[in-house]
């Protein structure tokens, strides 16, 4: 009896549909020069967005240099680009750093304390990107949003 009715709960819940998955709200967004021609969408974009970051690639791809901006790593919006966008930790973050240092001369994008700042320094530069809250870049002129996560 007792396993009937382990058999047919198993049967049951599997039957059943799935639950929902609530979808995570988007906070923050990589924001660009409106001069900025990417036109990739969702992960294209991120990928983009990763590689010049890290300065693995040094061009948009039409060819305009990259600026990337940095926020303090202590910053929850540099926390979650981390996170989100590079897929790294913050050591792995600083040891790739380290590596492109000794390697190429890398250095690591400039570090930006403030949104007010960083909103100044990619509306002024055709290839310059960086992350702020998603609600922020909505509001504020002469920036576009590429990405937001």
């Amino acid at each position: 009896m007792f396993k009937a009715t382990i058999l047919g709960s198993v049967i049951l819940l599997a039957a059943a549909p799935p639950a929902p998955q609530a979808t995570k709200a988007k906070t923050y967004a990589v924001i660009v020069n409106p001069k900025n021609k990417c036109s990739a969408k969702d992960d294209k974009a991120k990928a983009i967005i990763k590689k010049l970051f890290l300065k693995q690639m040094s061009q948009w791809p039409d060819g305009t240099p990259a600026k990337p901006y940095g926020r303090k790593s202590a910053a929850a919006e540099q926390s979650k680009f981390v996170k989100t966008v590079l897929g790294m930790g913050d050591a792995e973050l600083v040891r790739h750093w380290i590596k492109m240092k000794n390697m190429k001369g890398t250095t690591p994008p400039k570090g930006v304390k403030s949104d007010r700042m960083l909103f100044k320094y990619v509306a002024k530069h055709a290839g310059a990107f960086g992350v702020v809250k998603l609600s922020d870049a909505k509001k504020q002129k002469g920036v576009k949003i590429l990405y937001s996560f």
